[in-house]
């Protein structure tokens, strides 16, 4: 009978397996759909101070803007790294009294816990902005067809400034020094009429168009920001040299010194007896020897000569230039859409400032820049025609190599073995076929 082997007992207690080391880190949280931002705010502002939903006076769009009782509306001016550099913020909570278990939890009010960290390192900076653009929507027209207005109180224009928009409501209702605000600025850009105890309120192009004036001379007063200087002013003014001009000259020297008769020179004196042909030829000699060298120096030198532009810039142009840039700029970022087209036709009609002298000198420009690229493209198209010509010559000589080559190819091909074999022989001491055949030396 064939032997079993018995499995060894189990253990009756297994090993203890050591247990990891617990970490005291903390888990990141996840990331949240609507991260913190950070904001630059002004000082000292009123406690009622809050961040309000109005429409873009431009566009029409919704927008975030921060108002204070005490010192106005501000809007939010967004500063961002380029893209191609990785920047963050890593935002904090004030230190407070209160436990660190809520701090930890995300209940201290900021909604960051102990903590957080963007990915954008956006900058939004609050900074002042004149009412009466937030109050332009109301005032304008609704669309380009409807020319004729009316006078309308004070309370009319903010019933419509509270149908705009549900914060407007909310903001006239709970600040009454508000409505004395909006009425000071209507005043500047509105043509009033007293009915009774009441002011009427209507839009003006003229006013509208004086105020903006004074806001892009204060804009131009310290200078343009630099970009905005290079790319509206500087390029813009930029007159093209329209040709190179390359003179020669060449300067002759001559000098007359009369040479003194050598030793090899011969003198007859003419007697009596001497006859009209020796006379001729001793007069034709010494003129011969008393004639005057000549040395003449030629000098050529080249000079190049860049010449100057054709138009010089009057000194008044670029200033008006950076008056209708800024100008531009506020119409674009602060106006309704329905009032660029009125006030860019006054802009042209105005005698204070004329911007007459501007547009010649811009139309100038502009005619001598159609004439450089008109010249630029005459020596491109010479250039262009000059290297055609070296690249035939260059296609030229490549298909004549190419077909010696396939010749030759050709012929090594229709070559039998036997001739291949003799070309592998040593020929150097050995005679050619035709010196058999040559004809025999005559004997003398």
């Amino acid at each position: 009978m064939a032997r079993t082997r018995s499995k060894p007992k189990a253990k009756a207690t297994k090993e203890s397996t050591p247990e990891p080391p617990t970490s005291n880190a903390k888990p990141l949280l996840p990331s949240t759909s609507n991260p913190p931002k950070l904001f630059v705010l002004p000082k000292d502002t009123s406690k009622d101070a809050r961040i309000v939903t109005l429409d873009n006076p431009a566009s029409g769009v919704p927008s975030r803007y921060y108002f204070c009782p005490d010192k106005g509306v501000h809007e939010f001016t967004r500063i961002a790294a380029p893209k191609k550099a990785c920047r963050s913020w890593l935002i904090t909570p004030e230190k407070s009294s209160g436990s660190n278990e809520e701090e930890e939890e995300g209940h201290d009010g900021t909604g960051i816990g102990s903590g957080y960290v963007t990915k954008a390192a956006d900058l939004f900076v609050a900074t002042p902005i004149d009412l009466m653009f937030l109050l332009l929507p109301v005032l304008a027209p609704k669309n380009a067809k409807e020319t004729k207005q009316h006078f309308l109180a004070l309370d009319d224009h903010l019933d419509n400034l509270s149908s705009s928009s549900r914060h407007w409501k909310v903001l006239l209702a709970q600040h009454p020094t508000l409505k004395a605000m909006i009425g000071k600025r209507m005043g500047t850009v509105c043509d009033t009429v007293d009915a009774g105890d009441e002011t009427m309120y209507r839009l003006s192009h003229g006013k509208l168009l004086a105020m903006l004036l004074k806001k892009a001379e204060r804009m131009c007063k310290n200078g343009l920001p630099q970009s905005m200087e290079e790319k509206f002013v500087k390029t813009a003014l930029e007159v093209p040299v329209m040709n190179i001009k390359r003179e020669e000259s060449t300067l002759s020297v001559v000098s007359d010194t009369p040479s003194m008769p050598t030793e090899d020179s011969q003198v007859s004196v003419s007697t009596p007896s001497t006859s009209v042909e020796s006379q001729l030829s001793t007069t034709t000699s010494m003129d011969s020897q008393t004639s005057t060298e000549t040395a003449a120096t030629s000098v050529s030198s080249t000079e190049e000569i860049v010449s100057k532009p054709a138009l010089q810039t009057p000194p008044e142009v670029p200033h008006l230039l950076r008056l209708r840039t800024a100008f531009t700029y506020l119409l674009c970022s602060y106006v309704p859409q329905t009032l660029r087209p009125s006030l860019q036709e006054l802009l042209k009609s105005s005698t204070t400032p004329s911007f007459t002298l501007l547009d010649m000198h811009l139309s100038a420009i502009a005619k001598l820049r159609a004439e450089a690229m008109a010249l630029r493209s005459i020596s491109d198209n010479i250039s262009r025609k000059r290297v055609l010509e070296e690249d035939e010559e260059k296609m030229a000589e490549r298909e004549e190599k190419k077909r010696k080559k396939e010749e030759d190819e050709k012929k090594k091909k229709t070559e039998s073995r036997g001739i291949k074999q003799l070309k592998k022989a040593d020929t150097s001491g050995m005679k050619k076929l035709s010196a058999f055949f040559a004809k025999a030396p005559k004997k003398g």
